[in-house]
């Protein structure tokens, strides 16, 4: 490495450290948080376990319709039908807040509601900072520098990699060192983790400026609308999502949307997501859209026949989240969250100490 080039990359790695570590500090505390929220609430609010295995789709649509006339008295944004790691039904209101219902009896899981709360504060501070578009868009610029921070990291690390020694990895009280053992710790537990650690900022990256930019790749083309019989019988909310299922048999339903009841016109639809077998997006990517009215249905590409460009676009959020991944990258993800943090007090410590 010429020095010159050291001096200016350490130079922007240490300032761009500190413009972003607020950010990334509530991240990366909100993410460690976050990262077994299912199963916090499994302990705590649902306490209950799997999901029973005579549990088939077809209950799904079975209860679909009870389901429905619950939510009235709420302002829905989405209903998620139970699955293997949520073995309960799951409406979510406008306002983002979530209420369980019990996949038995339907009523609602009223268990320790606060970790509820807990968790949907730390799902506003790790999306938008509790400060909206604002937040957002610092949040966007954080995880770009993120990215940048973890790539300057490795090369500014590479020159003393004999140098490291295993002892420097694990997190440690700064109280009394001196800035250049911190140093140590900083570049080399910083590495060992670098790999996990990247694939989150650079997931997070992704996710955000396809939120606030645009799409990174061209919308797909729409698939030619599904013409229904107007002998069909779509009169009931279940026998929307019966129909859908049809076009997606190997499907397991998760999110469904219903229009407003009370407002139906040629406009309303349905909108029902489905998770395919052995796709790690826990949501699934597929969708079918059903239009009552118009007796038709626009079915999106199967996720699973998508370019690869896309399928790749599309494992961001389980990559970045580790939501229905196997357990070890949960857990490296969750190391990530903690080594994000101590690299950013690390770092910021190291630069006081330097300044005195």
């Amino acid at each position: 490495m010429k020095l010159a080039t050291g001096l200016k990359l350490k130079f922007w790695h240490r300032w761009l450290g500190i413009i972003a570590m607020l950010p990334l500090i509530l991240s990366a505390v909100t993410g460690i948080g976050l990262t077994y929220k299912n199963k916090l609430i499994e302990l705590f609010v649902s306490q209950q376990g799997e999901l029973p295995k005579d549990y088939q789709v077809g209950m799904i649509v079975k209860q679909f319709d009870q389901v429905v006339s619950i939510t009235q008295k709420y302002a829905i944004k989405r209903i998620k039908a139970p699955n293997i790691d949520q073995p309960y039904w799951t409406i979510t209101e406008i306002n983002d807040h979530h209420t369980l219902l019990n996949i038995e009896t339907l009523a609602p899981f009223n268990n320790n509601l606060w970790l509820m709360d807990t968790l949907h504060f730390f799902h506003k501070i790790h999306v938008e900072l509790l400060t909206g578009d604002i937040g957002k868009w610092l949040l966007f610029f954080s995880s770009i520098i993120a990215v940048v921070l973890t790539l300057s990291g490795i090369y500014l690390w590479w020159p003393g990699r004999k140098g490291f020694r295993w002892r420097f990895v694990k997190v440690t009280p700064w109280t009394g060192r001196k800035a250049a053992t911190l140093l140590q710790f900083h570049r080399h537990s910083g590495i060992v983790f670098t790999p996990t650690l990247f694939i989150i900022v650079f997931t997070g990256a992704v996710m955000m400026w396809q939120k606030q930019i645009s799409p990174i790749l061209p919308p797909l083309q729409v698939l030619p609308s599904i013409e229904i019989s107007d002998h069909t019988n779509l009169n009931t909310p279940s026998k929307a999502l019966a129909l859908a299922l049809i076009q997606v048999p190997d499907g397991w339903p998760t999110f469904l949307r219903i229009p407003d009841l009370d407002k139906v016109n040629e406009h309303s639809f349905y909108r029902f997501r489905f998770q395919l077998n052995n796709e790690w997006h826990p949501n699934g990517r597929t969708s079918v859209n059903v239009y009552p009215q118009q007796n038709k249905m626009i079915m999106s590409q199967r996720s699973d026949t998508l370019p690869w460009q896309y399928r790749l676009i599309n494992q961001s959020y389980p990559l970045h989240s580790g939501y229905g991944m196997h357990w070890l990258y949960v857990l490296l993800v969750l190391f990530s969250g903690w080594y994000l943090l101590w690299l950013n007090i690390s770092g910021g410590l190291n630069y006081l100490y330097r300044s005195k």
